[in-house]
């Protein structure tokens, strides 16, 4: 391990280990030899273990910071879990050990099966005391094969047992203490499979179980010769999605960068922001607030991209990505290696240079931000020109709305009395609205249907100003659609971010102002007449949507609010002449 311990931690940590070895050997010595003096020994030990687990809980306050994504925090919650799976492990000797001197007849105790799964896990407290002290991920991956080991010995322990209860062939008090023997083996198992993971944690400097290190490797390995060594990785988290998928990202040292065809420098420090580049490859569970604190592992430095989950997930993931490629090459990333194994999925996606949209609009200047959103423009005018097909399509934004309305009123449950009156005067719900604005969607198809990317927000957007080229990520969802689509979900990503700085907002609500105006203009070339209509739904389903990801009362007041009145105006409109109607976006993006 190359992360600094703790003051004491070392030496408790050793002490932890002796104590628990100790117990279980107590415990392999009466099942060998009952005695009294054996089980007074053990269970006047209990207290000891959990002191010294305190201890350690205590010396690493980094722990308690949930600050997963550095490096020193990880490690000594690593430290801190070993050390709580040990304390468990002293409980379980000692639960163990209450059954079996409640058993009458002592000649059903399989003594031989038992005392080898009790050498088993003695041998696993060693290896997790070696493994954590010089980052061995092979004497990591020996926890899991004695987890699984102990887990099928249990097993068939339990099916005997179950089978002589069912013949009545021993007293059933007896068996019954038996079977809650096996259990707490099974369990004693299980914490060597967490010890293990523990240290896989500290060594990659991410929260890893042996599935997901498993697939790491698997898809590491894939790249072939070049490819770094286990051992020589940093894996760290970038985004937890809501989707259940993890995204990391994968460094290495500098001779493994070279083997994979990446220079010393990658993306500079003004391409990139905590983790916010390519390694976003799906929308975090938290909404990013702009400036935080640079992780261990700059990200220009990353090799490339791990993200696993659910197999659907991933694979979607996969076919958007390829299907880009085979649409428009060159705005999506590459995928390196693809791994699936079960219910599970992995992917391995090439890192790319360049900033978000978001961390753009946050800390950079204005004329960048102009930048970065003109050569966004073209490249989405390229976009939707190239992939263009002269088929009608419904957004459906309503049916969209609807789908998502238990999940807005879940988090903000006071939206669903929002219009049942004012001032005395019976008002529309918002159902009612959507009701009658679905209606209305009817009428107003796109003229045309492009690809898009279906989840357009300013955090799924890169733009690499040394390039001066824009890329795209997340893109599970994509699909030939209506433009306003993603059109509508970016301007309301600008008004959805969080911040407190009043000048700086009513910059990045400019810009969004700045983005409609020439999605107009392109409305106008394509002499699409439906477009100021079909925007307005479009901004008031993002509007309402969003706010199941804010909880910030205030802000997703104001959303939901807007959302109504965007509804209220558009079904008060004549839309006999739709390339008539005119939406008051300046006064719907202001504060």
């Amino acid at each position: 391990m190359n992360q600094a311990w703790p003051e004491s931690t070392r030496d408790n940590l050793r002490f932890l280990c002796s104590e628990v070895d100790n117990q279980f050997a107590c415990l392999q010595a009466f099942v060998s030899t009952p005695t009294a003096a054996l089980a007074r020994k053990l269970l006047d030990r209990q207290g000891y273990a959990q002191n010294l687990c305190l201890r350690i809980e205590q010396a690493c306050p980094d722990a308690r910071t949930h600050k997963r994504s550095q490096a020193r925090a990880r490690f000594q919650q690593s430290l801190v879990d070993v050390a709580s799976g040990l304390a468990r492990l002293s409980e379980l000797a000692r639960g163990c050990l209450e059954q079996l001197i409640r058993i009458d007849d002592s000649q059903l105790i399989d003594d031989v099966v038992l005392i080898k799964s009790l050498r088993r896990v003695r041998r696993g407290i060693l290896r997790s005391e070696m493994s954590l002290e010089n980052g061995s991920l092979s004497l990591s991956l020996k926890l899991a094969r004695s987890r699984d080991k102990l887990k099928r010995d249990s097993e068939t322990r339990i099916a005997g047992l179950t089978g002589q209860l069912k013949k009545k062939r021993a007293p059933a008090e007896d068996l019954t203490h038996l079977l809650f023997v096996a259990r707490e083996i099974e369990q004693m198992g299980e914490v060597l499979g967490q010890l293990g993971e523990a240290v896989i944690s500290a060594a990659l400097g991410q929260s890893l179980n042996f599935e997901r290190y498993a697939s790491l490797t698997h898809l590491v390995n894939e790249l072939g010769s070049g490819s770094p060594n286990t051992a020589d990785m940093h894996v760290e988290t970038l985004a937890e999605t809501r989707s259940g998928s993890r995204i990391s990202g994968i460094a290495a040292s500098g001779s493994s960068r070279a083997a994979l065809g990446h220079d010393s420098h990658g993306a500079t420090d003004a391409d990139t922001h905590d983790g916010q580049s390519a390694a976003s490859n799906d929308k975090s569970s938290v909404r990013k607030e702009g400036k935080g604190s640079r992780s261990a592992s700059s990200p220009s430095e990353y090799l490339a991209i791990f993200k696993d989950g659910l197999e659907r997930k991933v694979e979607e993931e996969r076919v958007g990505v390829e299907r880009w490629h085979d649409i428009y090459p060159g705005i999506a990333p590459r995928i390196l290696s693809h791994h699936q194994q079960g219910d599970s999925a992995a992917l391995l996606i090439e890192h790319l240079p360049g900033m978000t949209i978001e961390h753009i609009l946050i800390n950079e200047d204005a004329a960048l931000n102009r930048q970065a959103q003109t050569v966004l423009v073209e490249t989405l005018f390229d976009v939707w020109g190239v992939t263009r097909q002269n088929t009608p399509v419904h957004a459906a934004h309503m049916r969209q709305l609807l789908k998502r309305l238990a999940d807005v009123y879940q988090i903000h449950p006071e939206f669903k009395e929002c219009g049942v009156s004012l001032c005395g005067r019976p008002q529309a719900s918002l159902e009612q609205l959507v009701e009658q604005a679905t209606r209305v969607e009817t009428t107003l198809q796109a003229p045309f249907s492009v690809y898009i990317h279906g989840d357009f927000n300013v955090d799924n957007i890169l733009y690499d100003p040394v390039a001066q080229r824009i890329r795209f990520i997340d893109l599970h969802r994509s699909a030939y659609m209506d433009y306003v689509q993603d059109v509508a979900v970016f301007m309301v990503s600008h008004y959805r971010l969080q911040l407190t700085d009043d000048v700086l907002r009513a910059r990045i609500l400019s810009m969004a102002l700045r983005f409609a105006h020439k999605a107009r203009r392109f409305a106008e070339m394509q002499e699409d007449a439906t477009f100021e209509p079909r925007l307005a739904l479009g901004l008031a389903r993002s509007f309402a949507t969003s706010t199941r990801f804010i909880l910030d009362a205030g802000l997703a007041g104001r959303m939901f609010m807007r959302a109504r009145f965007i509804l209220e105006h558009l079904l008060a409109a004549d839309l006999s002449r739709p390339a008539d109607y005119r939406l008051p976006l300046e006064e719907l993006f202001v504060d």
